[in-house]
């Protein structure tokens, strides 16, 4: 699940925002709050932040400063009634900037271009490990599980199998975001490469078979519809575009 936070002092901007935000795509989780100190105390993972800069504490450009303390990654959608705003928030790399009061075309349009912007990073998302052989690069589109054997990690790629000392649960807390989940105590697969599940086998789409553990069936099941169909709306998303 995607999701977005929304930080404005303005209760109306703020309902106005999230309204907009939530019409565009329902199943997009959205957070809001009314100040910079409560956005970065409460601060997690989000694909975006709608920032509105003058606010009354801690400012937008502060507490944008902040978040990239935290977070290199998201998109901050700068909001404000003054254009002259915008020179100050030069520093924060800001993803764009919108002038109140906010329209639906407005939001909805850098809406489209956070989340084309996202699926194109998505596509090329490089991490690397530290294995037995020394550090490796990997495409996460090239993974296809993680298993732990032996006090060690498997990586089976589609090109060649590693290995690296970590304990699974740090892999799958790591790379959750990046759509791998954990569907058995010893396995963290990547969900791109799943095609089929027939009981407690995950079938992946190389012709491998993962264990489903029984007592995750039910959950796992429910976590791969939800991944599945977020892609799904991504891939009409993009066709709209």
């Amino acid at each position: 699940m995607y999701k977005i936070a929304v930080c404005d002092d303005d209760d109306y901007t703020l309902q106005e925002v999230e309204s907009l935000i939530r019409e565009w795509n329902s199943e997009i989780q959205v957070d809001c709050f009314s100040s910079g100190e409560d956005l970065t105390e409460h601060y997690i993972s989000y694909e975006a932040v709608f920032l509105d800069i003058d606010m009354t504490g801690m400012n937008g450009i502060e507490t944008g400063k902040k978040i990239r303390g935290m977070d290199m990654e998201t998109k901050i959608v700068y909001l404000t009634a003054y254009r002259d705003y915008v020179a100050g928030a030069f520093g924060v790399h800001a993803f764009q900037y919108l002038l109140k009061p906010v329209s639906k075309k407005a939001v909805w349009d850098v809406l489209k271009e956070i989340f084309r912007y996202t699926r194109r990073t998505e596509e090329s998302v490089v991490l690397s490990f530290k294995t037995v052989d020394g550090i490796v690069c990997l495409p996460v589109n090239e993974i296809y599980f993680f298993e732990y054997e032996n006090r060690r990690i498997r990586i089976l790629t589609a090109r060649e199998v590693y290995y690296m000392a970590d304990k699974i649960g740090n892999v799958e807390k790591n790379l959750r975001k990046f759509g791998f989940s954990m569907p058995h105590q010893s396995f963290v697969v990547n969900m791109r490469h799943v095609k089929n599940v027939k009981g407690q086998q995950i079938i992946m789409d190389n012709g491998m078979e993962v264990p489903l553990s029984q007592k995750k069936q039910k959950a796992w099941k429910q976590e791969l519809l939800g991944y599945l169909s977020a892609r799904l709306e991504q891939q009409g998303e993009e066709s709209r575009l």
